[in-house]
Order: structure tokens, then sequence, then C-alpha cells
């Protein structure tokens, strides 16, 4: 029904009555559906059990937000030069990896164990840590890169994630940050998983406006170099909203363009 509404209030002024008239038409027949009737129960979790939770699934294929952060993500590293970096809150060390790869000296850093041991596993090369974002265990100035991806949104607070970034990096160093897109996270969107059983959960996704992470910038130290905002296309949507099977024009009506992801490249101040 959300998904309905969405296709709706994005088409309100640019649209056309049959489109309106075929969403509203879908909305009854959803409502005339048993199969509607059934609900699937997802339990939040906080961030060191939801992810430990997931760690044994998480490397497996289709998660959507990775699929379209980690292109920009490695895109906006490539070129830099090789030294200390910290991956910050690695998961299963999938940015590690990449890092290492390009000649980096790489510790990673995380607060489930359960992900800490597939990153070791995964990337034998770098170094692993377990610790919290608001109180990295690294010393000042430590690091000429920091990457920090799909993590900045679950904090609800920016302040203290966004200080310790600032003071592990060296003046002139480079942080590459990427979060669920705040759009996305104002309409609902979090970090959704399923166990090693089976069973869903979810860690929640904090919507972080532009002008939060600017503010958190401001007072850490750190200088915007670039901002992407990759969008959703018509292939994402087709492939991983699970929407799409049963209502897929709208689900197309409702998100296709809308931002998915906000990476942030910045530069501590010399």
């Amino acid at each position: 029904m959300g998904v309905e509404g969405l296709a709706l209030l994005r088409h309100l002024y640019d649209g056309d009555d049959s489109a309106a008239d075929d969403r509203l038409a879908e909305v009854r027949r959803l409502l005339d559906d048993p199969a509607v009737d059934g609900g699937e129960a997802t339990t939040e979790s906080d961030v060191r059990t939801g992810y430990d939770a997931w760690a044994e699934v998480y490397d497996e294929p289709g998660n959507l937000v990775i699929g379209i952060e980690e292109p920009v993500v490695w895109s906006l590293v490539e070129d830099l030069p090789p030294g200390p970096a910290l991956d910050a809150a690695c998961g299963t060390g999938r940015h590690a990896r990449r890092l290492v790869e390009l000649g980096h000296d790489v510790v990673g850093v995380d607060l489930s164990p359960g992900m800490l041991r597939a990153a070791r596993d995964r990337v034998p090369k770098a170094r692993f840590l377990e610790g919290d974002l608001r109180a990295l265990p690294l010393g000042d100035a430590a690091v000429d890169l920091v990457v920090c991806g799909l993590a900045l949104a679950h904090p609800p607070s920016l302040a203290e994630p966004v200080g310790e970034i600032g003071r592990v990096l060296r003046p002139g160093g480079h942080a590459v940050l990427s979060m669920l897109h705040p759009f996305q996270a104002h309409l609902g969107w979090h970090a959704p998983f399923s166990d090693a059983s089976g069973a869903r959960g979810f860690v929640r996704e904090h919507a972080h406006t532009h002008a939060d992470y600017l503010r958190a910038f401001r007072a850490a130290g750190l200088q915007v170099h670039d901002c992407v905002e990759p969008e959703l296309t018509a292939t994402d949507v087709e492939h991983k909203r699970r929407a799409f099977r049963h209502i897929p024009s709208a689900t197309l009506a409702a998100y296709v363009d809308l931002p998915a992801v906000l990476v942030w490249d910045v530069v501590k101040a010399s």
C-alpha cells in the first residue's frame, strides 16, 4: 500500500488520470487479496546483535544497496596514494580487501565479532580490531584514508562517529563515507537481514540530513571534496524490490530515479 501511495504522490502533477486509476484499482485488488493479510515478523536489533546475526549470510549476492554503493566508493579511492588506511565499520571486509589490493596498509574496525571473523578470513593481509565508531581504537592522526561503508546512519547522532573519523585522519587525508540516502530512511528503509535460521530483522537507519552531515564535518575539521548520490534504476527495482513481483508498474513509478545512497568524499583540513 505504501508503494502505491508513493507512486501516486511522485506523479501527482506530471502523471495522468489513467495511471492514477490503475494505482487505485491495484489498491482495491490488494485489499481484496487474502495473501495481503499475512504478515512477516521483523524484529529490530541493535547494531552488534543484528550484524552478528547477519554475518554468516552477509556476503551472499542480492544486497541492493551494496551493489549501488560499492562502485562509487571504489571509484573515489582508486587514485589515492597508498598509505595507512582505516576501514571503519568494516563488516566482512569488502572495502578492506579492495584497499589492500590498491596497496594500502589496512586496519579494519567493527563492533560485531561475527563480522570480524569473516573479515579476517576474507582479508588475511589486513589487521582487524573490535571497536565502536564512536570510540575508534586508533591514535590521533593515525591514517591517511578512512573508508566507512553504510554505517554512519546507524548512530542516532553524527557528532561522535564523525568526530572520531576526523581525529584519526591525518591533515590532508581523505575520508570516503557512504550511507543509505536520508530520503530512503525517511521512507522507512532500514538495514534488513535474515539470520542463518531465516528469521528476519533490521538495524535502524537514521535519516540524518545533508545539513546534519555538513555540521558534523565542520566540527571535525573535515571539508567536502565531493558528494555523490547514485539513483535507483529500473533494473535495480525490477531485480531487488520484493514489491515488484506483485505490483510492478507501481514499484517502478515509486522508486526509479530516487537517490539510493549518499557518498561523501571529505578531506581533513591541513
